[in-house]
């Protein structure tokens, strides 16, 4: 294809607006033509707002917090709400395993030299490096996750729980838990690590598997077993309550972002989207040209291109966007809620059901034509999720076959 696609970045990638932009390079060069230019204006790094610490104005954190309401979660809600509670405690399975009682009569047989001989298993372990590399992991983070899990008590007390009988169960377990303790680090690195296992369930299934492969030959499943599935998955919802309460101000994070953002946006949105209107009229006239607005860029993008003095632009993409929201809000200079609104079209729009900063468009204009929403799911949880979309092919895919 011919043209140029502008990249306009938001919360979750103002800092890492190179590594992001790359992504999206490679992205659109696996479409059966790419445009011939690719950029992103750093409006957020010349006139964007600086960075935010909410922690000293947060309240102390309650022990007493409530379930959340009863109810069946869908299966792929329940899995990734379950990663969710893993990924902040890798073990957490293990010592569900632990204190479970025995399938059997309660007595467990060779129980030590069931967790003697997986604790050499671990010892031994070499995962494949392609998986590895594919999965955006270092040899040495995974030689470290695996000695983590064979070091820990939950190993031994699961193994003395379930013994050969539950052995099988047990290796899923582990390579769930090595896996989780990867992800545990790329979270809680500063700047967060956006690996692709980290952004993508499908890469942490992969990774899973090569897990278990390297520690007992067989690969692994990465979703979690029936039993540990029907105790844990059901918490992990019930629980979310709690664990946005013991862990706000690490939670706080994004949506403080997008909460700066927006006010600087509300304030200043006028030197933003003059930036960007400068930006767009200084490409080169070599074919058709596509915004692709993230987050806030979206929302500058949908307020800039629905004025009068709007550049001139053959579709509008927005991904994790909160234009129709802010639109709601009535916070956009352009358009005004009620009957009469019309924004730029043909307007992509791409969202997340786990990616609690994105939001639906068509429904909020509903007389007018040519706005499209389009899922793409990582099966990732927030807010991961937030960033995942340019590890997907699926967001590709989505802006070539709309392509002008």
């Amino acid at each position: 294809m011919e043209g140029s696609l502008v990249f306009v970045h938001g919360t979750g990638v103002r800092e890492g607006l190179k590594d992001t932009l790359e992504k999206v390079c490679a992205g659109v060069k696996t479409l059966p033509q790419s445009p011939i230019s690719v950029v992103g204006p750093e409006w957020g790094k010349e006139i964007g707002p600086a960075d935010l610490d909410v922690t000293p104005v947060l309240p102390a954190s309650s022990a007493q917090t409530r379930a959340a309401a009863g109810g069946e979660a869908p299966g792929d809600v329940t899995d990734v709400a379950t990663w969710g509670l893993l990924i902040d405690d890798p073990l957490l399975e293990l010592r569900m395993l632990a204190a479970a009682p025995s399938a059997r009569t309660g007595l467990v047989v060779n129980a030590r030299t069931v967790a003697v001989e997986l604790q050499q298993l671990l010892s031994d372990a070499e995962v494949a490096p392609e998986a590895l590399e594919a999965a955006g992991v270092e040899v040495d983070e995974m030689r470290s996750a695996l000695a983590f899990v064979r070091g820990s008590e939950a190993l031994v007390d699961a193994a003395g729980a379930v013994g050969d009988a539950g052995i099988a169960g047990l290796l899923g377990a582990v390579s769930r838990s090595v896996v989780a303790c990867v992800l545990h680090a790329h979270r809680t690195a500063r700047p967060p690590r956006l690996s692709p296992v980290a952004l993508s369930g499908e890469q942490r299934t992969k990774l899973v598997g090569a897990v278990g492969e390297a520690v007992s030959g067989t690969p692994t499943r990465g979703i979690f077993t029936q039993t540990i599935g029907k105790a844990l998955g059901p918490l992990a919802v019930r629980i979310g309550n709690s664990a946005v309460r013991e862990n706000r101000a690490k939670l706080m994070d994004p949506f403080s972002d997008f909460i700066r953002d927006v006010a600087f946006y509300i304030r200043r949105g006028e030197d933003v989207r003059t930036f960007l209107a400068t930006a767009i009229s200084d490409l080169p006239a070599n074919g058709p040209v596509v915004v692709v607005g993230h987050s806030l860029g979206g929302i500058a993008m949908v307020d800039l291109m629905s004025g009068a003095d709007a550049p001139h632009v053959d579709l509008l993409v927005t991904v994790g966007s909160q234009a129709p929201y802010l639109y709601l809000l009535d916070s956009l200079v352009s358009l005004r809620p009620g009957p009469g609104s019309k924004p730029f079209t043909p307007w992509l729009n791409i969202y997340s059901p786990a990616d609690f900063l994105s939001f639906r468009a068509a429904p909020a204009f509903p007389d007018v034509g040519g706005i499209v929403d389009e899922e793409v799911d990582a099966g990732v949880p927030f807010p991961e999720s937030h960033s995942a979309y340019w590890s997907h092919k699926e967001t590709y895919d989505l802006i070539g076959k709309n392509w002008p």
